[in-house]
């Protein structure tokens, strides 16, 4: 196998350990992948419309729709009207949202960091330095 192969092969392979991890740490915190996904957006995009949680997942309105219902109920974001439009919604993250995805992602990161054990401060370091390159 050439470089390339082995480390595209060597992604998927952690992709799905991080996929693993992400199903053990959720349950505990009553959330759905893609409740936090959502969480994560909103923090990035805080003044977000329903419509952009659409295309970002390539959901439906409606399928929206249940995921807002379902993080609403929960506390952990409110709708608001938009200033300007009548007909759409701001979705903003509650401060009880913003705990949840932080005690969340302070687990996950800390079983994420298992993967690095047997690596030195320097190899922590190298990857590092290699990761940033990458355009993602």
């Amino acid at each position: 196998m050439e470089d390339y192969q082995l480390v595209a092969y060597k992604f998927r392979e952690i992709k799905n350990t991080l996929t693993s991890f992400l199903t053990q740490v959720l349950p505990h915190y009553q959330i759905s992948p893609i409740m936090m996904y959502t969480l994560e957006f909103l923090r990035k995009h805080p003044e977000c419309r329903a419509i952009d949680l659409a295309n970002e997942f390539g959901l439906t309105r409606g399928a929206v729709t249940q995921l807002l219902d379902r993080l609403e109920l929960q506390g952990l974001v409110v709708r608001k009207p938009h200033p300007t439009s009548r007909r759409s919604l701001h979705i903003h993250i509650t401060e009880k949202g913003y705990e949840r995805l932080d005690a969340i992602i302070h687990t996950y990161n800390n079983k994420i960091e298992q993967l690095f054990t047997n690596y030195s401060s320097e190899e922590l370091a190298k990857l590092r330095e290699l990761l940033s390159k990458m355009s993602l």
